[in-house]
């Protein structure tokens, strides 16, 4: 019985030297020397107690005890690549989990889920949400989307999506301030600030980024609502309480619905992005790139003037 641990480095070796019957191939092959493949072998007939190969003057031929060991471990050998194969195809009938920040999950993701499931529908998905960055180590997820999430130098990290920042607010509120006609009137407002996915940031940090890209002076620390929860921030907008600082990503349907208006001025750059994180040795397996690809395809679809129907 052998035991040594490197019997099946030796064991490739064998299948190498004797599909090719050439040492200097197998050599090739393996990236090894000429000399460490026939040391090998030499090795691996000690250990059996029999001889491989006949070594003629230029050529190698298996010997009887040779050939059945080539034809055992060649079906093996088809069996493991089987095996792993029938395993990635099970990959894609498994379960996914999936980290995704509220709002970005409730008002992006979720309008578009439908159509993975339709693509994929014997894989299973298990959301995990939470407005922080997920920790791999201690958490059972597969892959996050996450907006500006802490750096981390051992993930995968993969812009989805840029964000902009722009001042939303009700019809009726904007209309009640005059928004509309005079963007000065802005700094009547009541401001309504949301920071979540945000925990670096304080909670006035995207009103004052917007201003200073805008190049306006506004009081928006004066009258304020504050939220951790940016569902509630932009339900907040939408009742009338006030002008939300709207991430472009997540309030487009709205304003393309006409529930809520942009006023004040132009988008400005968030200076944070949504991205897909993963851990590094999760980027090949079927299922993480199965969703990851259809993420891609719909970001795609998700930007201004592309045909929703392609």
């Amino acid at each position: 019985m052998l035991v040594q641990q490197n019997t099946l480095a030796l064991l490739h070796t064998f299948e190498s030297t004797a599909r090719h019957l050439s040492f200097t191939r197998a050599a090739e092959e393996m990236n090894l020397t000429q000399g460490a493949i026939s040391h090998r072998i030499r090795h691996l007939e000690g250990l059996l107690g029999f001889r491989l190969f006949i070594r003629l003057t230029r050529k190698l031929e298996l010997t009887e005890e040779g050939m059945r060991l080539l034809a055992t471990l060649s079906h093996s050998l088809r069996q493991i690549n089987e095996e792993i194969e029938d395993i990635r195809a099970q990959d894609l009938r498994g379960t996914l989990h999936v980290g995704v920040a509220p709002t970005l999950g409730l008002n992006w993701l979720m309008p578009r889920l439908p159509r993975f499931q339709q693509r994929w529908p014997g894989l299973n998905v298990m959301m995990r949400v939470r407005a922080g960055a997920v920790d791999f180590n201690e958490e059972r997820v597969d892959l996050a989307i996450y907006y500006g999430a802490t750096r981390c130098s051992d993930l995968h990290r993969e812009l989805l999506m840029e964000e902009r920042l722009l001042p939303v607010c009700s019809p009726a509120y904007a209309e009640r301030l005059g928004l509309l006609a005079d963007p000065a009137r802005l700094a009547e407002a009541c401001f309504i600030h949301a920071s979540e996915s945000t925990d670096v940031q304080q909670l006035f940090s995207e009103w004052r980024l917007w201003c200073d890209g805008a190049g306006m002076t506004l009081p928006y620390e004066q009258r304020h609502y504050g939220f951790n929860h940016y569902q509630m921030a932009l339900q907040a907008a939408q009742s009338g309480m006030g002008v939300a600082m709207g991430r472009e990503v997540l309030v487009r349907s709205l304003l393309e619905q006409g529930v809520l208006v942009a006023v004040g001025g132009p988008a400005v750059a968030a200076g944070r992005n949504y991205e897909l994180i993963s851990p590094r040795e999760n980027r090949e397996r079927p299922r993480f790139r199965a969703f990851s690809d259809w993420l891609r395809s719909e970001v795609a679809l998700s930007q201004p003037g592309s045909d929703p129907a392609l």
